[in-house]
C-alpha cells in the first residue's frame, strides 16, 4: 500500500491545538539513523506481569517448539514486572530481557506505559529489522520468513488489516492534519519494520505514544499511532489483502500467501490459573494448553495488592474459620444480579467459579473478634465479606455495581475440609 496514492480529501480543517503543533514539530524534525547502534532481525515481545508474564511465556515456548531460531527480546517496566524466578524461566529460551524503565534513564520519554511501551521497544529494541509481537499473540508456524517477502522487501514495513475503519468524520484526521483515507485500520498484534527504512515514521510514531493522554482519547491504544505516522510521512507499507478471521476471543492474521501465521488470542488471555475456554479452529491449543500446565507447576505468584489466604501465616482463629469454607462448594450469590457455584482452595485462589473479578481470597481477623473473607481479582480487592450464622457470609462488592453478595455451602455438598489447612501450608 504506497504511501503516494491520492487520498480522500475532506473540508474539514485542522484544529488549532498545541498537540497539532508539538507534531508538526516533531514531523520536521532531523532524526539520523544511528548507524550502527543496531543490528540483525529479530523478535520484540512487550509482556512482564502476573498477567501478560503467562501470555509472554505460551508465546516464547510456541516460537522455539516451532523452530524459530531469531533472537527474543522481552521487554517489561522494571523489577514489579519481571522478578527473579521469571526470568529464570524464560533464561533456557534463549530470551534477552529489558527493562524500559532503565532504557529510559538514557532515552527519556514523557509516557511509558502498556501500550506505549510497543512503540518505544520497536525504536529501542537492539535489532535493525524487527518482528514486534503482542504477548497474547500465537504463531502458528515459524514467522522467520516474513523478512524475506517481496512485500516486505519492497516496503521495509508489513502492517497488518483490523476489523474497522477510521470514518471521516472522526476528529483525529484534523488533530493530526492526516488527509481522510477509507482504508483499514492497523492491528498491532503484530508488526514487522525495517527500522533504518522506517526510522522518521518511527519517531512520529513514539510521539503520538509519548503524549498518549492526548491522543489515546481519539483512537484505541496505539494501533493508529502507526497508521498515522506512516500517513503523515507519505511512508509506504505492505498490507496482507486477507482480512482477519475471527474466531472466538481470536483474530487471525495471514501472511501475504493468504496463510494464516498469527492468532491474537487477545480476548481469552491466557491463564494457567483460572483456566481458558476452548477454541474452535484454534491451530496448536493442546500444546499451548500444555505449556500453560507447565508454568501454573512451576511458578505460583502473588499480584501485588492482592491478598491470598496461606494456612501457616494464620491464627487459630483464623484457620478455624478459614476450615468451614475451604474447599467446599458454595453458592456465590450476586443479589438481584446472577449466581454460580464456586470453591475456594486452599492455596488461595478461587477454583471452580473464578473469573477476572474472582481469582484470590483470604481471611483475616478483624475487630472485635470478627473475621473479614475478600476475593481479589489480580489486582485489588473485589469484596468483602462477614460471617453471618453458621456458614452464611455477606457482604457487597467495593467496585462497579456495588452489589450485594451471600456466600453460602450448597446443600447438596460434602464437607471436604479434612486435613485442606495441613495440605495448605505444604506438610
Amino acid at each position: 500500500m504506497s504511501g503516494n496514492e491520492q487520498p480522500m480529501m475532506t473540508s474539514r480543517e485542522p484544529e488549532p491545538t498545541p498537540h497539532r503543533a508539538l507534531l508538526e514539530a516533531a514531523v520536521a524534525a532531523e532524526f539520523p539513523y544511528p548507524a550502527g547502534r543496531f543490528a540483525g532481525r529479530g523478535i520484540v515481545i512487550c509482556g512482564g506481569g502476573v498477567k501478560y508474564f503467562p501470555c509472554a511465556w505460551v508465546c516464547v515456548k510456541m516460537l522455539r517448539h516451532l523452530g524459530c531460531a531469531l533472537p527474543i527480546e522481552v521487554w517489561h517496566l522494571g523489577e514489579g514486572e519481571m522478578d527473579g524466578a521469571m526470568a529464570a524461566l524464560l533464561a533456557p529460551l534463549r530470551v534477552e530481557l529489558v527493562d524500559g524503565c532503565e532504557v529510559r534513564k538514557q532515552y527519556p520519554v514523557r509516557n511509558l506505559g502498556g501500550w506505549e511501551l510497543k512503540a518505544f521497544a520497536l525504536v529501542h529494541s537492539r535489532f535493525s529489522e524487527v518482528l514486534l509481537l503482542d504477548a497474547d499473540n500465537v504463531p502458528v508456524r515459524d514467522p522467520a520468513d516474513l523478512f524475506d517477502a517481496p512485500e516486505y522487501r519492497e516496503t521495509g514495513a508489513v502492517f497488518w488489516p483490523d476489523f474497522g475503519r477510521l470514518e471521516e468524520d472522526r476528529p483525529i484526521w484534523a488533530l493530526t492534519g492526516v488527509a481522510y483515507r477509507d482504508e483499514p485500520e492497523f492491528e498491532s498484534g503484530q508488526i514487522l519494520v525495517d527500522k533504518a527504512r522506517c526510522w522518521r515514521a518511527l519517531q512520529v510514531a513514539m510521539h503520538l505514544n509519548e503524549y498518549s493522554d492526548f491522543y489515546y482519547d481519539h483512537i484505541h491504544g496505539d494501533k493508529e499511532t502507526f497508521h498515522l505516522a506512516w500517513r503523515k510521512l507519505g511512508q509506504d507499507y505492505s498490507m496482507p489483502a486477507r482480512e482477519i478471521h475471527a474466531l472466538e476471543a481470536t483474530m487471525c492474521q495471514h501472511d501475504f500467501r493468504g496463510e494464516r501465521v498469527f492468532q491474537h488470542r487477545n480476548f481469552d488471555k491466557w491463564n494457567p490459573w483460572l483456566g481458558n475456554r476452548r477454541v474452535d479452529g484454534f491451530l496448536h491449543e493442546e500444546q499451548c494448553l500444555a505449556f500453560c500446565a507447565e508454568l501454573a507447576a512451576r511458578w505460583d505468584p502473588t499480584p501485588a495488592g492482592v491478598g491470598r489466604f496461606r494456612a501457616e501465616q494464620k491464627s487459630a482463629t483464623e484457620q478455624a474459620a478459614a476450615a468451614r469454607i475451604i474447599d467446599r462448594r458454595l453458592d456465590y450469590h450476586r443479589v438481584g444480579y446472577d449466581r454460580r457455584p464456586m470453591r475456594l482452595r486452599a492455596d488461595g485462589r478461587v477454583g471452580e467459579g473464578a473469573a477476572g473479578n474472582e481469582q484470590y481470597w483470604d481471611l483475616r481477623a478483624a475487630d472485635c473478634g470478627k473475621v473479614v473473607l475478600e476475593i481479589f481479582s489480580d489486582s485489588e480487592v473485589t469484596m468483602r465479606l462477614e460471617p453471618n450464622g453458621h456458614d452464611i457470609w455477606r457482604g457487597h462488592w467495593l467496585r462497579h455495581e456495588c452489589m450485594p453478595i451471600e456466600l453460602t455451602p450448597l446443600a447438596d455438598e460434602q464437607d471436604c475440609t479434612r486435613e485442606v489447612l495441613r495440605e495448605g501450608a505444604g506438610e
